[in-house]
C-alpha cells in the first residue's frame, strides 16, 4: 500500500504495477537537497522507480499545464542536477504520459482483476490455449470453450493481471476483440 498525493500519482501507479521491466517503485521517497540561487532546498520526488533495464530513477509526477511555470522548469533543472549528481536521474511524467488511454483504462481493469486466487476449470483452459495457439483473439476462445463471454474475458484478464498472458493495452479497450498471447 502507497500514499500518494494525488490522483495523477495514483493514476501513475497502474503504470508502474504493470510495467514488466519495473520490479519495484516507493511513493515519497528519501529526497535530497538542491542548490537554488544561493540557496540549499530539500526536494522529495513523487516516486522511486527501479526498472531492470533502465536502473533506479526518480519520478516526479505534474500536470502538463504546470510546464508552463517558469519558477517550476527553473528549480526542475536544479532538482535534475542534484539527483544526477547522486547518481539517480529524475524524470517528469506529466498526465498526457499517464492518463493516455485506452491505456490507463485497461490498466484499471487489470488491476480490478489481479486479486486472482482460484483458479478455474476455464482459467488452466484458456492458458493452455493460448500457450498452444500463441496469439489468438478472445472472441476465438469464446467460440472454442463454448463458455460465454463474461467468463471468457474475466478468466483473461486476471491472467493478463498476473503476467501470465499478455495483450497490446494500447490497441483498444480490453473486450473479445483484443488479442492475447
Amino acid at each position: 500500500m502507497l500514499t500518494v498525493e494525488s490522483s495523477l500519482e495514483f493514476d501513475a501507479c497502474f503504470h508502474f504495477e504493470y510495467t514488466s521491466s519495473i520490479s519495484s517503485y516507493e511513493a515519497q521517497p528519501e529526497g535530497f537537497y538542491y542548490s537554488f540561487g544561493d540557496k540549499q532546498l530539500p526536494y522529495t520526488p513523487d516516486f522511486f522507480v527501479f526498472d531492470k533495464s533502465r536502473g533506479s530513477r526518480f519520478i516526479e509526477v505534474k500536470p502538463y499545464a504546470e510546464l508552463e511555470n517558469k519558477d517550476f522548469k527553473e528549480k526542475f533543472i536544479c532538482r535534475q542536477k542534484s539527483a544526477m549528481e547522486n547518481g539517480i536521474p529524475l524524470l517528469l511524467v506529466t498526465d498526457k504520459q499517464i492518463r493516455l488511454n485506452p491505456v490507463l483504462c485497461n490498466l484499471k481493469l487489470l488491476h480490478r482483476y489481479s486479486g486472482l486466487k482460484t483458479l478455474t476449470p476455464l482459467h488452466l483452459m484458456l492458458l493452455d490455449i493460448v500457450r498452444k495457439s500463441g496469439r489468438v483473439r478472445v472472441r476465438d476462445l469464446v467460440h472454442e470453450t463454448g463458455e460465454p463471454s463474461s467468463a471468457v474475458l474475466t478468466s483473461v484478464i486476471s491472467w493478463l493481471a498476473i503476467g501470465e498472458m499478455s495483450s497490446d493495452l494500447s490497441a483498444a479497450k480490453l473486450g473479445v476483440d483484443s488479442i492475447v498471447w
